[in-house]
C-alpha cells in the first residue's frame, strides 16, 4: 500500500493536476516500504510504484493507437501496458540499488539517493532511443524561482533537489517509526539549504535575465493554431479548407504587424516543394507579408541507397514566398514515424497514419533569416534537452517548437508535453514559440514565464513582441549534462562499494 501510495501521489504532481508540491513528499512512502526488505522484494515494491505512476500518466498512448493507429482496444491496451512495465523497471532498479547503499550514513543518503535517482532518469532518457517523459524535475515547472537552476544543471538538478527533500523526510519518518540514533536534523538542514540556495539563485537570475533580454533585438511574431481534426488532416479533399484556415490566421497576423509567423507540425498536409503545391503556400506568405515557418512532409533522393528518403520537416519561407531553409526532424518517434528493427520484425507496422517511414535529419541546424536564426524542434524533440541545446550552441536566437498533439486527444499528454517544452527556454535563456495544431500553443520567455497560451481544440492566433537572443550563453548550453554525469559517477561508485561491503545485521 505504501508503494501504491507513492505512485498515486506522483500522478497528481504532474499536469493536468499540477500539484507539484506533492512531489516533495511522494517518495517517502516508497522509501519506508523498501527499507529493510531483501533485494527482490525491494525491486518489486518499487516496480509497483512505477507501474501505478506511469499507468496514471501515459495512459494516453491508447488514444493514439486506438483512434489514429488503426488498432483495437484489445491490442492497444496491452501495448500501453508493455510500455508502462518497461518504464516501471527504472523504479524497480531504484528500489534495488537503494537497498545496496543503505549502509551509507544518513548525511550520505541525502546526497546519494538523489544522485541515484538522477542517474536512472538519465538512463531512461537515452536507452533504446530514450523516453524522458515526465521526469521528476518537470513537476516543478510552475514554480519559476526553483527551476532557474536548470540553466546550470538542466532538469536533472531539479529532480535532485526534490529527491533530496524526500530522502531527509524519509529519515525523519523512519525514526518516528521506531528507528534509533539522533534525529536527522543536520540532514534535513542540508536539504533545505540546497533548496533555499536554488530559490535565491532563481530570484536573482530572473532579474538578471530580464535586464539582459530588454536589450535584445525585438521582432513581432505570431503563432497560428488551426485546430485541424486529425481524422481529416490527410484527406486530400480537405486540403483547401486547411489552407483557408491558415490563410485567415496569417492575414490577420500580417495586419497586426507580425514579421515571423509560425504554423504547426505538418500544417501543410502535402509535399510543399512539389510542382504547383508550393505556390499555394507562397501566396499565403505574400498576403501575410512576413516570414513563415511551417511543418510539412518532405522527400529527397538518396544517391547511396538509390531510394527516396522521407522526412518530417519544417520549412522557412521568405516574404516573397520562396523557401530559404529546411530542417528535418532528427529524433523520430519509434513506431509512430519509423519502425525500429523492421528487418527483423517485418510484421510490426507503424501505429500512426501518414507518409511512409521517415528518415532522420542530420542534426540541429538553425535556419538563418534576416532577423536572426531559428532553432526548430519538432514535436517529440521538445522533451530531449540536447536538441534544443545543440541548436542554441550553433547560433539559434529563438527556439520554435512545432507539434501536432491532436494524436493525444483530450488527455493529460498535451499538458505534460507543453510543461516539458517550457524548460527548454530556461535552460538556454531564449524565447520559445510553440505552435500546436490543436494546442497548447504558446509564447514563453527566457525565464520560463508563459506570456500567452491557447486552450485545447480551438482555432486561435497569438501575437507578441519577443527578443532575439544576444549573448548570454548558459552553463547548461555550453557544457550540457555534466551534472547528470557527476550523479552517475557518484552513485555508481557507492553502489559498487555496497556490493563489496558485507551487509549489516538487519540488511
Amino acid at each position: 500500500m505504501l508503494a501504491i501510495f507513492t505512485g498515486v501521489i506522483l500522478v497528481f504532481a504532474f499536469p493536468p493536476f499540477g500539484a507539484g508540491f506533492a512531489a516533495w513528499v511522494a517518495f517517502v512512502p516508497l522509501l519506508l516500504a523498501v527499507d529493510g526488505e531483501p533485494p527482490g522484494r525491494s525491486f518489486v515494491l518499487a516496480l509497483v510504484s512505477g507501474f501505478v505512476f506511469f499507468l496514471g500518466t501515459v495512459y494516453w498512448v491508447v488514444n493514439s493507437m486506438y483512434h489514429y493507429g488503426g488498432m483495437g482496444l484489445g491490442a492497444s491496451v496491452p501495448v500501453m501496458l508493455l510500455l508502462v512495465c518497461y518504464l516501471s523497471v527504472y523504479f524497480g532498479l531504484f528500489g534495488l540499488f537503494f537497498r545496496s547503499i543503505r549502509w551509507a550514513p544518513p548525511m550520505g543518503l541525502v546526497l546519494l539517493v538523489p544522485a541515484l535517482w538522477v542517474s536512472l532518469e538519465y538512463l531512461r532518457s537515452h536507452l533504446f532511443t530514450g523516453f524522458p517523459w515526465i521526469l521528476l524535475g518537470y513537476s516543478q515547472v510552475p514554480y519559476l524561482p526553483l527551476v532557474q537552476i536548470s540553466d546550470v544543471t538542466g532538469v536533472w538538478g531539479i529532480s535532485y533537489l526534490v529527491m533530496a527533500v524526500n530522502t531527509s523526510l524519509y529519515l525523519y519518518a523512519k525514526r518516528l517509526r521506531g528507528g534509533t540514533g539522533p534525529r536527522p536534523v543536520k540532514e534535513a538542514a542540508v536539504a533545505l539549504v540546497m533548496v533555499a540556495a536554488s530559490v535565491a539563485y532563481g530570484y536573482a537570475r530572473i532579474g538578471e535575465v530580464d535586464a539582459r533580454t530588454a536589450s535584445w533585438k525585438p521582432i513581432d511574431v505570431a503563432v497560428a493554431q488551426g485546430n485541424i481534426d486529425q481524422g481529416v488532416k490527410w484527406d486530400a479533399s480537405y486540403q483547401k479548407a486547411t489552407l483557408d484556415i491558415y490563410r485567415e490566421l496569417t492575414v490577420e497576423a500580417g495586419k497586426r504587424g507580425s514579421e515571423l509567423i509560425v504554423w504547426p507540425e505538418t500544417a501543410v498536409p502535402f509535399y510543399l516543394e512539389e510542382d504547383g503545391k508550393r505556390q499555394l503556400v507562397s501566396g499565403i506568405v505574400r498576403e501575410g507579408g512576413g516570414y513563415l515557418l511551417t511543418g510539412s512532409p518532405a522527400y529527397d533522393y538518396n544517391i547511396d541507397t538509390g531510394k527516396i528518403d522521407f522526412f518530417n520537416s519544417a520549412y522557412l519561407l521568405g516574404p516573397p514566398g520562396r523557401v530559404i531553409g529546411r530542417y528535418d526532424k532528427v529524433h523520430l518517434v519509434p513506431y509512430g514515424e519509423y519502425v525500429p528493427l523492421k528487418r527483423f520484425f517485418p510484421f510490426i507496422k507503424k501505429l500512426t497514419a501518414g507518409v511512409g517511414d521517415f528518415s532522420s535529419g542530420p542534426g540541429p541546424m538553425p535556419m538563418d533569416f534576416e532577423h536572426g536564426a531559428i532553432g526548430t524542434i519538432i514535436c517529440f524533440e521538445a522533451i530531449f534537452p540536447e536538441l534544443s541545446r545543440g541548436a542554441v550552441m550553433k547560433g539559434a536566437t529563438v527556439l520554435i517548437n512545432i507539434t501536432n498533439d491532436a494524436w493525444f486527444g483530450k488527455s493529460a499528454a498535451p499538458y505534460q508535453h507543453f510543461s516539458m517544452a517550457v524548460l527548454r527556454a530556461v535552460e538556454n535563456r531564449v524565447f520559445l514559440l510553440r505552435a500546436a495544431n490543436t494546442g497548447i500553443s504558446a509564447v514563453v520567455d527566457p525565464a520560463g514565464r508563459v506570456r500567452h497560451k491557447t486552450r485545447l481544440f480551438e482555432k486561435d492566433l497569438l501575437t507578441d513582441t519577443i527578443g532575439l537572443k544576444g549573448g548570454l550563453v548558459t552553463i547548461y548550453t555550453r557544457y550540457g549534462d555534466v551534472f547528470a554525469y557527476l550523479c552517475m559517477a557518484f552513485s555508481g561508485a557507492f553502489i559498487l562499494i555496497g556490493f563489496i561491503i558485507p551487509p549489516r545485521a538487519g540488511d
